[in-house]
């Protein structure tokens, strides 16, 4: 029987922890040394098949010998299905990993499987679950289990996880370990793709437009298409803000390839960063025309974007209908609706509520950060309050 010594130990150890047991309790239960059991957590002794057979039976583990090592098992169709961008892949197998589940618990495979479990949960961006976060602090404790790729793998997907979870410099950390270690193509511009986000949210825009051009380049060159649309998508949020024309270019180039390569995900996001780019430019019937195309709406800055286009193009039943679906979604988000009060208080041309909600903040507006600010600005002083809308411009200098 061949298997590794440090990958069974750390399986042993996760059990055995999770049952609550010390290694003097299982050492009684079972007649073996403590001291021999530790060794055998801590991968130094290879034990004999009767005495795994006892420890199998007092962890309740299905013991099984061509189960504990399993040669030919394997994460290397997720982490491709992953790069690929291929998630109804992705999701295929978690399913059948799931369905190995007892037999991979009680394998020297134990942490890959708590890793496969733990990295579709982040890929499908379920990052604050409960089921997420036990899985990740499982996974830290049998870490030693892991090794090559699964451990290449591990870290950068810790550095993913805290991006999520917005500790921008500690996923920045893990990014930048993952990277030292030698990889494929993919995964460097995963990582590059990942850090050139932190960047981003670290408000460092022309070292994160290098890093998305890296991440871009290595996409394309290693045939992975899918994810050069995303990566370039990517890139549109970077000039948003300062050049919307050339933004809406690439949009338009985006969707061209999402219809192209069937990416009905991408061509949404294009779709989104079009309505965007739409008002930026003081295209109002155009932004709201792209709005209306995006079957799925939930991002607030899009939502925000076809209220702010349906007002000026003079729809309010429409304006209405933008407002109601931010509203509905800040609340599920438990986030601040400041800004759909805003423009629901502009709608009605309510100078009380206006006024009320003009100096208060707009997390949620994204890239229309600047556009807003003008607009309360100028409906500011159309009210008669030029003190409050030269307060506004302070704040906002701040």
């Amino acid at each position: 029987m061949e298997y590794p010594k440090k990958a069974l130990g750390v399986m042993l150890r996760h059990h055995r922890s999770d049952q609550n047991l010390s290694l003097r309790t299982l050492a009684q239960r079972t007649g073996i040394s403590a001291m021999y059991l530790s060794d055998v957590e801590n991968g130094v002794q290879r034990p004999a098949d009767y005495t795994l057979r006892k420890l199998f039976s007092e962890l309740a583990l299905p013991y099984d010998p061509d189960l504990i090592w399993q040669p030919e098992f394997s994460l290397a169709p997720l982490y491709q299905a992953i790069l690929d961008f291929r998630m109804e892949v992705r999701d295929q197998l978690a399913e059948q990993l799931n369905a190995r589940r007892e037999s991979l618990m009680a394998s020297c495979h134990c942490a890959q499987f708590l890793l496969a479990r733990w990295i579709v949960q982040v890929s499908r961006g379920e990052n604050r679950s409960a089921e997420t976060l036990a899985l990740k602090a499982s996974l830290m404790q049998m870490e030693a289990g892991l090794e090559g790729t699964d451990l290449c793998w591990y870290q950068l997907y810790l550095g993913i996880h805290e991006k999520a979870l917005d500790e921008v410099e500690s996923a920045l950390h893990w990014l930048i370990q993952t990277a030292k270690s030698g990889q494929d193509e993919g995964v460097k511009a995963l990582i590059d793709y990942h850090h050139a986000d932190c960047l981003i949210r670290l408000h460092q825009p022309q070292s994160a437009l290098l890093m998305n051009q890296r991440a871009l380049d290595q996409f394309s060159h290693g045939g992975y298409f899918v994810r050069a649309i995303h990566t370039r998508i990517h890139q549109i949020d970077l000039f948003l803000n300062d050049e919307p024309a050339h933004a809406q270019a690439l949009a338009l180039r985006v969707r061209q390839e999402a219809e192209q390569f069937q990416c009905p995900h991408a061509r949404l996001m294009a779709e989104e960063r079009l309505a965007l780019a739409a008002l930026l430019l003081n295209q109002p019937e155009a932004a709201l025309a792209h709005a209306q195309a995006c079957e799925v709406i939930h991002r607030p800055a899009l939502l925000i974007c076809g209220a702010l286009a349906a007002y000026q193009c003079h729809r309010p039943e429409e304006c209405q209908f933008f407002i109601n679906r931010g509203m509905a979604e800040c609340r599920r988000k438990k986030q601040t609706d400041t800004t759909f009060r805003w423009i629901e208080a502009l709608l009605h041309q309510d100078l009380k509520q206006l006024i009320q909600f003009s100096l208060q903040p707009d997390p949620l507006a994204g890239p229309l950060q600047k556009k807003l600010l003008l607009l309360r600005f100028q409906t500011l002083v159309e009210a008669g309050e030029p003190q409050m809308a030269c307060t506004l411009i302070q704040q906002a200098c701040l």
